[in-house]
């Protein structure tokens, strides 16, 4: 879950974005707002998906007449006031910036080149090839000067000394309708803000500290290992008496509900049935739709179009948002007063007197959390809770699926690294050993025992980043590298540029997990690497690979506003790939060419089937 990352897609210009939804179970009943209490490791509520009701306003043609007057009236003025400009330079000699040598658009500036592919060559020329010797370069965001830095030890200055980032009213607003206006991710840390955003970092944060991360290890192996059973299912279906059968998935699709399923177990205790089924189960669909609908109106051919940009219009579309988010809504907010009382109600009991089992998911953290720092003065609302939740799935939801699904690419592409790590996991899972129980047992203790396909997850997110731009903007003047940032000035961090640059990761454009753990000869198991006391190079030994640093690594960002949920991000990610592997083979297509698209600042690949075959067991 990457939520300052993720949130920073909002603040580069809209892409295109492709949402595929496989929909099934459509005709599954649902009661609203009947929670039914089961056992802690099972408890699900159901929710109706009653008919949208047609909503009509009136006057919508002096509505639709008034934005687009507003929308050429405001593109007639910053072309104007460019034209105005026509600045060599974007910053004055005296900062000691380089010039810009890079043409750019008069209205928009190199905001073309800013969100276009990470691998396209349009990118590169602003952020690498017209860079100085420090990694500085500078270039036009629209009419706004800004800089782009490719040292991990600039990224990681700028990161540290500014919460400050800003984004497109015109795409904001559709996420912060999602998720509500004082969202974690939607808050910009200005000077009128900073306070409510350290609110609600400290509120948030309790649920994902280290603790209580481990005490989430189990329900995520649980999950995991449900998932792979039932890419078993599907494997035997075709296998014909001969063991060899295959299912064929696209990895997006899968991941999402692997995903998906893991949010609803960790935040409060719930079962979407995704992974279960392997499909899109109502309740799921509902909570998906509210997140790529607002993905789809913040598409660049739909921002001048007033049918998704006004919600007030009688459209399909927007009857079908509003019937979608009150699904969400409506289920959250139960779950909410359904938890508050459950924990009244034991308060007002002896904890040995009490048969109720305790719960430890997100949301009983944070309702704690909350009761605690309210005192007497209760708040029965509960819309901060879902806020807050409803963040939590959107910054791990897309971002967890690009990773898994380069994952999948990489481990499928190099055969070698696919079977060290079925190795380990089949270890890991081994309950043949007196010395030390197996992840079946204990999963917290994944990260010692899958340290090899941690480090597949790491090298996959230095290669291949979810997010592949970050920004941040300075309230002060400040001074990098000898040079002067002015005030307000935006800088991008282009993270796939970064992780691939000479300078900050040795033979950087390699797939080499061993850059993280190395082997101990005395155990044969993989151990982490520390970069601070192992060499950086050996002489005359051209094999050797270098240690790398951790902290160089800026998927999920850095400093005060780094991602709050990547503890999780990690533990999630390593589980799903480390039981997938141990019990399955993935390969590609014969052929088959990997190509990523734009999705804001993801970098999703454009398709990714995946072919799985039950695996044959090591003796």
């Amino acid at each position: 879950m990457e939520a300052s990352n993720r949130s920073d897609a909002l603040c580069s210009a809209p892409q295109e974005v492709v949402a595929s939804i496989n929909i099934s179970r459509l005709s599954d009943t649902h009661i609203l707002g009947n929670i039914r209490p089961t056992s802690a490791s099972n408890s699900n509520a159901f929710i109706s998906l009653q008919a949208p009701t047609p909503y009509y306003p009136m006057f919508s043609f002096p509505l639709i007449l008034l934005f687009s007057i507003v929308l050429i009236a405001g593109t007639l003025r910053k072309l104007l006031r460019r034209c105005m400009q026509q600045q060599p330079d974007v910053f004055p000699a005296s900062t000691g910036l380089p010039p810009c040598s890079v043409p750019y658009h008069p209205i928009y500036g190199h905001m073309c080149d800013i969100v276009s592919s990470p691998d396209s060559a349009r990118f590169k020329s602003v952020f690498v090839d017209h860079a100085n010797s420090s990694g500085l370069s500078t270039l036009w965001y629209l009419n706004a000067p800004c800089i782009g830095v490719l040292k991990a030890e600039h990224a990681k200055f700028v990161l540290r000394n500014s919460i400050e980032r800003t984004g497109a009213t015109m795409i904001l607003r559709h996420f912060k309708k999602v998720l509500g206006q004082d969202s974690i991710v939607m808050i910009d840390c200005g000077e009128s803000s900073k306070e409510l955003w350290r609110t609600h970092r400290n509120l948030i944060k309790v649920g994902f500290t280290k603790n209580a991360v481990n005490n989430m290890a189990n329900k995520v192996w649980q999950v995991a290992n449900g998932f792979t059973s039932s890419l078993l299912r599907e494997c035997a279906k075709n296998d014909l008496g001969t063991k060899q059968g295959s299912y064929c998935a696209e990895a997006a699709d899968i991941f999402k509900w692997a995903t998906l399923d893991i949010f609803g177990k960790v935040a409060f205790n719930y079962n979407f049935g995704c992974t279960d089924s392997l499909s899109t189960t109502p309740l799921a669909h509902s909570l998906n739709y509210t997140l790529e609908d607002s993905n789809t109106r913040c598409k660049a051919a739909n921002l001048l179009n007033p049918t998704y940009q006004l919600y007030c219009l009688p459209t399909k579309r927007n009857r079908d948002y509003k019937h979608h988010r009150q699904n969400v809504q409506d289920l959250l907010k139960e779950i909410c007063q359904q938890r508050a009382q459950e924990i009244n109600n034991q308060n007002k009991v002896p904890e040995d007197h009490t048969n109720q089992p305790k719960k430890d998911d997100l949301l009983t953290v944070l309702l704690k959390s909350k009761l605690e720092s309210q005192g007497a003065k209760r708040d029965d609302t509960y819309d901060e809770l879902v806020e807050m939740l409803l963040t939590v799935f959107f910054a791990g939801y897309d971002t967890s699926s690009v990773l898994l699904s380069m994952v999948m690419w990489s481990i499928a592409t190099n055969p070698s690294i696919q079977q060290e790590c079925a190795m380990e996991a089949q270890d890991a899972s081994s309950t043949s050993s007196q010395k030390e129980p197996s992840l079946h047992e204990d999963a917290s203790q994944w990260e010692s025992r899958l340290a090899f396909c941690r480090a597949v997850i790491l090298e996959t997110l230095r290669l291949h980043p979810p997010v592949t731009l970050n920004s941040r903007v300075f309230n002060k003047d400040v001074k990098l590298d000898g040079c002067t940032i002015p005030k307000r000035t935006r800088v991008y961090l282009p993270i796939t540029q970064i992780h691939t640059d000479e300078r900050n990761f040795a033979r950087p454009t390699e797939f080499l997990p061993e850059r993280w753990v190395r082997k101990n000869a005395t155990t044969d198991r993989w151990l982490a690497r520390d970069f601070k006391t192992e060499p950086s190079f050996v002489e005359n030994d051209l094999a050797y690979i270098p240690p790398a640093n951790p902290q160089y690594v800026l998927t999920f960002s850095d400093g005060a506003r780094n991602c709050i949920g990547h503890r999780l991000a990690l533990q999630e990610s390593t589980m799903i790939f480390a039981c997938v592997v141990r019990d399955l083979t993935v390969n590609v297509p014969t052929g088959f060419v990997m190509q990523k698209r734009k999705k804001f600042a993801l970098a999703p690949p454009v398709e990714m089937p995946l072919i799985f075959r039950r695996r044959e067991k090591q003796s």
